[in-house]
């Protein structure tokens, strides 16, 4: 009888120390996973060079600000610097990857954290031409940094060119369609350029930020949005979740630039819960720094930059 018990005081010790091991792997697990959910770049290879026929979009970590290089072997088209203290960070990021020229620089609208950049990146890389939304004297800012924008423009003669409905531009393999705005606002995010660009053979929607109002007015004149990559409108705020626009759009996965616990609390909740409700994948440079897609005839793979 005393064997009997023995026995199985052993089986319980031993129940017990399965039970605990289990559940020290399941927390592990599920830690990773809650890792993997929001931080979600499979191929954490980091790219060091790039070869002279990379096609590429790079989503470049500029804090709570937004800078997007869309790349075609030594050329690019530059959308966006961020803050002013990030232009020497966006100029070296240019060079380390083998550009030597911008033929399109895209100034989605005239925010600091879009555009404070852009002074240094004008004044040190060859820059051919820049994009801008048109704007009235009722929303044209004041602002010494617009101010300052406009006048490198000029001292550096770049052709500047008005964002207009449907007009293309190509640079190597990158096509560019800008989108928006359509129609003038006095809110200057709603005067955001929007564009689709398809690099070899993935398509990018970036709407810089936009929000439901002017969505809205681009909805009118029913362009193709249909994407693989979105990057979500300003900053991930819950100002820019129009649901048709986010149907229409139908992307594989999206990109989130936003600076880790930033003041705007962004991206918004409701940003993320539409994200995972529609079983999309989504990246976030607060998290993750640089986000590299790499594009080739078949597809894209998910990189870090080096």
């Amino acid at each position: 009888m005393a064997r009997k018990q023995g026995a199985k005081s052993k089986r319980s010790s031993l129940t017990a120390t399965i039970v605990f091991f289990v559940a020290i792997v399941a927390a592990i697990i599920g830690r990773f996973n809650s890792n993997f959910e929001t931080n979600p770049i499979e191929n954490t290879s980091r790219l060091k060079t790039s070869t002279p026929d990379t096609c590429a979009v790079h989503f470049i970590d500029v804090g709570q600000g937004s800078s997007v290089l869309l790349q075609s072997g030594s050329s690019g088209v530059l959308i966006d610097a961020g803050e002013r203290e990030y232009g020497d960070d966006v100029v070296r990021y240019i060079g380390n990857h083998g550009i030597t020229q911008l033929d399109y620089v895209i100034a989605t609208h005239p925010h600091t954290d879009h555009i404070g950049g852009l002074l240094y990146v004008l004044d040190n890389v060859k820059v051919n031409n820049v994009i801008m939304p048109r704007l009235t004297a009722i929303n044209t800012p004041t602002t010494k940094t617009y101010e300052s924008f406009l006048q490198i423009i000029r001292d550096k003669k770049i052709k500047a060119i008005a964002a207009s409905y449907g007009n293309e531009y190509v640079v190597g393999r990158i096509r560019l369609t800008v989108l928006g705005p359509v129609e003038q606002c006095d809110d200057l995010n709603n005067m955001s350029v929007i564009c689709k660009a398809v690099v070899n053979s993935t398509s990018f929607l970036l709407s810089g930020d936009a929000e439901t109002t002017e969505m809205r007015s681009v909805l009118k004149e029913s362009p193709d949005l249909a994407c693989d990559i979105m990057l979500m409108g300003h900053h991930g705020s819950r100002s820019s979740l129009e649901k048709t626009y986010l149907q229409k759009a139908d992307p594989a996965a999206a990109v989130i630039q936003c600076g880790l616990n930033n003041s705007y609390n962004h991206p918004h909740k409701e940003t993320i819960s539409y994200l995972k409700g529609n079983s999309i994948k989504y990246y976030r440079t607060d998290l993750s720094g640089d986000i590299v897609f790499t594009c080739t005839t078949d597809g894209y793979r998910v990189t870090k930059s080096g």
